[in-house]
């Protein structure tokens, strides 16, 4: 077993699975175009690749239990790589919705796998080697928006950009099939009794509900925000947008424009997960919950307010920037709160997360069609407010609960 590659590997995979994630945002118009959909068929497009995401998340531990870790894997990111290119080579809308819903599931099982190859890896940093593993997420996509929309803007294909990250996933699927592991430790099992139990507790309630919220936002704002700026904000400037730069004023494409304040939404949130984990060890958790999530929610609603693309961009990357550790201080306090039931908190809170996002997106769509992207775009800020009343109601200790 070869540990530093197989450690590589793992960074790899989870930079190219952000591609896949963070493709929709540029590729959200050009899909609409080629099946003449609408913005709810969109919705409920992305909504699909979160419910591929969850009934793999569920079942990839027992699958890791009975078949291994290295078949899960090898398995959950061939199906990625399949699916990305039967999504980009599809020709009808149900092959669409299906592939889509494969390279969630095959995502899904990946993500479960990589995050126990990397804890069974490294069982004496595993904080500090998960939150490492996790950074290579954020790289990959705040790079990517930026590429996928300098190759759309210079005549590549929606299609083609799929095919390709598809082609990377077959990639890593053999680097992995070619690799040795080692016997992953068990782990205790999932019990649903505990987990009815614990579902009943009003802190779970409200960590759960704050965090379907926060995802619903956060790959809400990912998935629209770039046809946001493209339809709304630089609507009536002849396909260009004006961007100062150090020796003046440059022309850049309204498209290639919106990718690259995509790029620093990713940006921002990546970097601020750097801040956040340092605070984190000297903040309370629930204080540095509801500051972030109360600032979030200021700067969110205010760069969906603002008809200047400017001051809209700046605003998005502050609110990246705020996103950056609300997911994990909500795990943490979850942790903190239950610590003889850290698995069943953790599968919890993944389960809140999916649901948000299944349902959340589902809505952004609907709202879009119905009433336009400014309307959907302040509907995924409005999700912030429930997320942060339920950071306030979070109580600050386990025996106040």
């Amino acid at each position: 077993m070869n540990k530093r590659l197989l450690t590589y590997t793992s960074y790899l995979y989870l930079m190219t699975y952000a591609f896949t994630v963070t493709s929709i945002g540029p590729c959200n118009a050009p899909i609409a175009h080629t099946f003449n959909i609408g913005e709810r068929a969109m919705g409920f497009l992305i909504s699909f690749h979160f419910v591929g995401f969850i009934t793999s998340v569920f079942y990839a531990g027992y699958l890791i239990d009975k078949v291994g870790l290295r078949q899960v894997m090898l398995g959950g990111v061939a199906v990625l790589g399949l699916s990305l290119i039967g999504f980009g080579q599809a020709r009808s809308l149900p092959v669409l919705f299906v592939m889509m819903f494969l390279s969630g599931a095959g995502g899904g099982a990946m993500e479960a796998s990589v995050n126990a190859l990397i804890s069974n890896l490294y069982g004496r940093t595993r904080v500090y080697s998960l939150n490492l593993l996790h950074v290579y997420f954020g790289v990959g996509a705040f790079t990517w928006p930026t590429v996928a929309g300098f190759l759309l803007h210079s005549g590549v294909s929606w299609r083609a950009l799929y095919v390709l990250i598809g082609v990377i996933s077959l990639i890593i699927a053999g680097l992995i099939a070619m690799q040795r592991f080692q016997q992953v430790e068990r782990e205790e099992m999932l019990r649903f009794r505990d987990m009815a139990l614990l579902l009943r507790n009003p802190t779970v309630l409200l960590l759960g509900a704050a965090i379907a919220c926060y995802v619903g936002a956060e790959m809400g704002i990912n998935a629209w925000i770039v046809r946001y700026f493209d339809e709304v904000l630089l609507r009536g400037q002849p396909l260009t947008a004006r961007l100062h730069v150090n020796l003046g004023y440059t022309e850049i494409d309204a498209g290639l424009t919106s990718s690259i304040f995509l790029t620093l939404y990713w940006f921002t949130m990546t970097v601020g997960r750097i801040f956040s984990t340092l605070a984190g060890r000297v903040v309370p958790d629930t204080t540095l919950l509801r500051a972030m999530t109360l600032l979030s929610l200021i700067t969110a609603i205010a760069t969906f307010i603002t008809s200047d693309y400017i001051m809209a961009a700046i605003l998005l990357g502050l609110t990246g920037l705020f996103f950056s550790g609300i997911f994990a201080t909500t795990v943490a306090i979850g942790g903190n709160r239950f610590p003889s039931n850290l698995g069943i908190i953790s599968g919890i809170i993944i389960g809140f997360s999916a649901l948000g996002n299944i349902i959340f997106n589902a809505a952004i769509g609907e709202i879009a069609q119905a009433s336009g992207l400014r309307a959907a775009m302040l509907f995924a800020a409005a999700l912030l407010v429930i997320m942060t009343l339920c950071a306030f109601l979070v109580r600050r200790t386990r025996s106040e609960d």
